[in-house]
């Protein structure tokens, strides 16, 4: 039987980002939990490979917004990116706007 997560306390859209260019990932801080995005990148290009989201803050739209976040990130820089990550590439079917910072010629 699946376990029911409570939702976060913190609202999340008010959570900052935090770029860990040393581990190569971004982080958002959720009720003391680190919900982390893993990348490598080029000075142009960023390679989304996975997303972690601990189970104590699953199903609350925190993956969502991590990704949202990192997108918005991407496109503050003037960079292009390649998902690898299926969550990535799953939220950008759904949110077809962000598909404009796609590497031309990457299908998702």
């Amino acid at each position: 039987m699946a376990r029911k997560t409570a939702p976060p306390t913190a609202d999340l859209n008010e959570l900052q980002l935090i770029d860990e260019e040393e581990s190569r990932q971004f982080v958002m801080v959720v009720d003391g939990h680190r919900v982390r995005m893993e990348y490598d990148r080029t000075p142009d290009r960023i390679f989304l490979t996975q997303v972690q989201v601990p189970p104590a803050v699953e199903g609350s739209e925190v993956a969502a917004v991590l990704t949202e976040k990192v997108l918005g990130w991407v496109e503050s820089k003037n960079m292009r990116m390649v998902p690898y990550c299926p969550y990535v590439k799953t939220y950008l079917r759904k949110n077809t706007s962000w598909q404009r910072l796609l590497v031309k010629g990457v299908q998702i």
